[in-house]
């Protein structure tokens, strides 16, 4: 009850404390009463009927003064009202209810309405990154329980058997999927806070630093532009994690990589990734750029580069993290396939 009564109070004094209410409301009676006494004093000049009963000069011109006064009062807390709206509403929303919203007419088009929808904007921008990024959160920390588990597992048969090669093996492979999911947690961290380090980069070296850390053959890379086409600006952890996602999804679930293609069209670099896989399903190309999405093939699921059976551990986030990067460089993403067999996965960037 006392929170809710000091909650008024301050309510009150905002409202009635504000600057702008209580300046329109004086200087709009300072404007009438100015206009009056002017009239006022023209009637005593012209008029020496009026000067005789003066009462009624009084009457004639602070009656009307009066009432102007009270509707500038009106006027003023008129325009001032959506200002304390939006005080009211960014309060709250500093309170943590992101829900709310201010209020906006259909018509309402001056600085105030513009002022408003961008402070709905605002709240409606942080109330969904902290709903996608609540979901992130959920979604890694179940994910990172299974490699963990893993590890421990792993790491107690080694103590009490011997650590022998394939156990050496199997703690790498987790850790290194441990690495992978923080590596993408970091990169969509930096996509959240806008913290893009954009410098001048080369999409043809790219492409080959990407192919050597992905551990395949020179002849992967094809080259099918000019190097002055081939300049671009760019954040170069994002732009690596995006090829290193491309690369690992047509390893993962394509049957290993057929070719990372490195081209250019006017104002964009592209990068093509194929794979040796049955493809996508019908409908699948647009999902797959989805988060948490897994496809719903068997072989696009369980198939890695060798043919054998790879246990699926993907948290779903590749891709949509590879799309979200080519968001952030004006640039977008799309998956098809190929006449001949297999799919094609397409990251465009802005060169400028």
């Amino acid at each position: 009850m006392m929170r809710k009564r000091g909650h008024f109070r301050h309510g009150l004094r905002l409202y009635y404390g504000a600057h702008l209410h209580r300046r329109l409301f004086w200087w709009f009676g300072l404007a009438i009463f100015l206009t009056t006494a002017s009239v006022n004093m023209l009637i005593s000049v012209l008029g020496p009927a009026w000067s005789e009963r003066p009462w009624r000069g009084l009457v004639f011109v602070g009656v009307p003064a009066v009432i102007l006064w009270i509707a500038s009062g009106k006027v003023a807390r008129r325009i001032a009202r959506p200002l304390y709206d939006l005080v009211q509403v960014s309060q709250d929303i500093g309170r943590g209810n992101l829900k709310a919203r201010a209020r906006i007419g259909p018509w309402d088009i001056g600085e105030t309405a513009i002022l408003s929808r961008s402070v709905n904007d605002m709240a409606a921008r942080i109330e969904r990154q902290l709903a996608d990024q609540r979901e992130l959160l959920a979604g890694v920390s179940h994910e990172l329980r299974t490699p963990l588990a893993r590890l421990r597992v792993l790491v107690e048969l080694a103590r009490t058997r011997g650590a022998d090669g394939n156990t050496m093996d199997d703690i790498e492979r987790e850790a290194v999927e441990i690495d992978t999911l923080v590596g993408e947690l970091l990169a969509s961290a930096r996509l959240d806070f806008q913290a893009l380090s954009v410098r001048p980069l080369d999409a043809i070296e790219s492409g080959r630093r990407a192919i050597e850390r992905a551990g395949l053959p020179a002849e992967t890379l094809e080259v099918a532009t000019t190097p002055d086409l081939a300049k671009f600006s760019g954040d170069p952890t994002l732009v690596a994690r995006a090829l290193a996602n491309l690369l690992d999804n047509a390893h993962k679930h394509g049957r290993g990589v057929q070719r990372l293609r490195v081209d250019a069209r006017p104002g964009f670099v592209v990068f093509q990734v194929e794979d040796a896989g049955p493809g996508f399903a019908s409908g699948e190309e647009q999902r797959v750029f989805a988060s948490f999405y897994r496809g719903g093939e068997a072989l696009r699921d369980g198939d890695g580069a060798d043919g054998g059976a790879r246990p699926e551990t993907s948290l779903g986030l590749g891709l949509a993290l590879v799309a979200r990067i080519a968001r952030a460089h004006g640039g977008g993403v799309r998956a098809e396939n190929r006449p001949d067999g297999g799919a094609r996965l397409t990251l465009e960037l802005a060169t400028q």
